[in-house]
C-alpha cells in the first residue's frame, strides 16, 4: 500500500496532521483558537488535503475540506478586521 503513494497522497497525509495537530493544540491549551496560527493550520491542512483529492476525488471530503476552509478563512477575514 504505501508504495502506491503519490506525492500528492503525502501531501494530504501532511495536511490531516496540520488540522489534528492545530485541534489537539487548542484542545489542550497549548495555542489559543481565535489566534491565526490555528486557523492558518487549518486552511493550510485543508488545502492540502484537497489538492490531493483532485486526483482521487471524493465528493463527502473534498465537502467537508471546502467548509473547513471557508471557516478558517472566514475566522481570519475576522481577526484582520478587528484589528
Amino acid at each position: 500500500m504505501l508504495s502506491d503513494l503519490t506525492a500528492l497522497d503525502y501531501l494530504g497525509i501532511l495536511g490531516s496532521f496540520m488540522i489534528a495537530g492545530a485541534y489537539l493544540a487548542v484542545s489542550r491549551g497549548w495555542v489559543a483558537g481565535e489566534r491565526p496560527s490555528f486557523n492558518l493550520a487549518n486552511l493550510a491542512g485543508s488545502l492540502f488535503i484537497l489538492a490531493s483529492l483532485y486526483y482521487r476525488p471524493n465528493a463527502g471530503a473534498i465537502m467537508i475540506e471546502i467548509l473547513w476552509a471557508l471557516i478558517a478563512i472566514t475566522a481570519l477575514f475576522n481577526y484582520v478586521r478587528r484589528r
